[in-house]
């Protein structure tokens, strides 16, 4: 009687892990993300607002397939451990039902994330498949289009100096090892090189890694940390834009630069890849987030990675 006492559990055992097994394969082609996905762009989320919430719901009921964060992701202060409930409070609930979705947030850090424990977020993506964060800097390929995730608050700040050089060789690799194989490059952190409103300009040591590192090398360099959406234009052919509009807007001209676009309104970025005549083109869009509204649009020709010097 044991035995088939035994031999009954074993076989549960092995049912339940077999079916473990099923559900965890059909929950990984559920997020996957290619090439012909619509990437979405937010940032500045951090504070619980109903323009928070207006942001969220506006994700939710969109078609992006993956959405890029692009820093501060809780406000004021970050979080102290992967145990944390601000990351709760200010993140996983707000966007509950963009997670419902199965819809992956893949991760930057911004100026406000380093504020106490920044490797808590590693941490909380090691557990967790819909949040993508396996170091401060790291590469995602999609087909012909790469997209750099980068952590510019250690250049912004001084007391920081010694995380650079490591993220600095890492990239120059990178670049070198995708050259080939890249045919739309897209840089992803938190602080802007410049802008049409507030913050004008980052800072010089900042500055000096953009300048030398991503302008005149990628196609894209997408950014938050200044609280508006935007397209300021180009730089050595690297179209700067900017989502920064999650949960605080602000920081818009009082007159829009011509040929610019820099507004003030809770929303986001939506990018969509076409190839025409065997070269990746993004088309971009700014969508407000009350009434899933088309503010401004854009297209880019990739010419993948390039010798900005």
């Amino acid at each position: 009687m044991k035995r088939q006492i035994g031999f009954r559990n074993n076989s549960f055992f092995v049912l339940s892990f077999l079916l473990l097994i099923s559900t965890f394969q059909v929950y990984s082609e559920e997020i996957k993300v290619s090439q012909d996905s619509t990437f979405c762009f937010v940032g500045d989320t951090g504070n619980v607002t109903e323009i928070q919430k207006e942001v969220a719901e506006a994700l939710a009921n969109s078609d992006c397939s993956v959405i890029w964060h692009t820093g501060d992701i809780i406000y004021p202060d970050g979080i102290s451990t992967k145990d944390d409930p601000r990351f709760i409070t200010n993140f996983l609930d707000p966007f509950k039902k963009v997670f419902d979705k199965r819809i992956p947030f893949f991760l930057t850090l911004g100026n406000h994330d380093y504020k106490k424990e920044p490797r808590s977020y590693i941490e909380i993506a090691e557990s967790n498949s819909l949040i993508v964060y396996p170091n401060n800097y790291y590469l995602k390929n999609y087909g012909r289009l790469c997209i750099f995730a980068l952590d510019t608050t250690i250049f912004d700040k001084l007391y920081l100096f010694y995380k650079r050089r490591g993220q600095a060789n890492w990239l120059s690799l990178k670049k070198e090892q995708v050259n080939n194989s890249c045919d739309l490059s897209i840089a992803v952190a938190h602080h802007p090189l410049f802008s049409s409103g507030d913050r004008k300009k980052a800072t010089p040591q900042l500055s000096r890694f953009l300048e030398t590192n991503i302008f005149g090398s990628f196609d894209l360099y997408i950014a938050g940390h200044n609280h508006v959406l935007a397209d300021e234009g180009e730089r050595k052919g690297t179209r700067q834009l900017i989502s920064g509009t999650g949960s605080l807007p602000g920081g818009s001209p009082d007159k829009q630069p011509e040929g610019k676009f820099n507004v003030e309104t809770p929303g986001f970025l939506k990018l969509e890849l076409e190839e025409r005549e065997n070269k990746i083109v993004a088309e971009y869009s700014f969508v407000q987030a009350k009434g899933n509204k088309l503010l401004w649009k854009g297209v880019k020709t990739g010419q993948g990675i390039r010798d900005n010097n």
